[in-house]
């Protein structure tokens, strides 16, 4: 049977939405091992971490390409032509995989709005992934979670704290600073500004 535009573009949201999450937490992954930012870890060792983010963004990609192989979609084999509305639903064979994505989105393939609204939703879930799994980390295995060198709390401010702490534990002496210096940076931060700027003139009419 032609697919209906509706479930097609279902279907194109659900895979992008697997394959934005896995990327999105395997870059932030090595992200957070290269930088030493233990609070956000999913392992409790930095090249563990670190490899298991290649790994998550290499299968986030071949997920996403290889799901018409032994999904159902508008990619049944022989079907996948130039013209999308023609395709059939069912499953891709390998000849057909290459073009299988191709899907014009007037016929449901995947918008530029619907990419916008599934992958901040993706990067959502993987910071909070690695937010929890940090925190767990640190409470399983504090052994192994240790700052190289010698770190004191009262040295370091911001995503630094979460070399040796968690985000959550992070979270509250960053938000003091913030309420302390805000009207000092924002002012400092408007003195480079042009006068005739709208952030300036709402900053003397009304903040300052």
């Amino acid at each position: 049977m032609t697919p209906d535009p509706s479930d097609v573009q279902a279907l194109f949201g659900l895979h992008y939405f697997y394959f934005a999450a896995l990327a999105t937490l395997g870059a932030l992954q090595i992200a957070v091992s290269v930088g030493g930012f233990r609070g956000m870890w999913l392992l409790p060792g930095r090249l563990t971490t670190r490899y298991f983010g290649i790994a998550l963004i290499i299968g986030g990609v071949a997920l996403f390409f290889t799901l018409p192989l032994w999904v159902d979609g508008p990619w049944a084999a022989g079907s996948v032509e130039a013209d999308s509305s023609t395709r059939l639903w069912g499953k891709a064979d390998w000849g057909d995989l290459g073009a299988a994505r191709n899907v014009n989105d007037v016929d449901g393939g995947l918008s530029g709005t619907g990419q916008a609204t599934w992958f901040p939703l993706s990067a959502l879930i993987a910071g909070i992934l690695s937010i929890a799994a940090g925190t767990a980390n640190r409470r399983l295995f504090p052994g192994r979670m240790i700052p190289d060198g010698d770190v004191t709390p009262g040295d370091v401010e911001g995503i630094d704290l979460m070399v040796s702490g968690t985000y959550l534990s992070a979270l509250s002496p960053s938000w003091q600073k913030l309420k302390r210096n805000i009207r000092k940076d924002a002012a400092a931060l408007l003195k480079k500004s042009d006068r005739w700027s709208i952030s300036v003139q709402i900053w003397e009419r009304w903040l300052k």
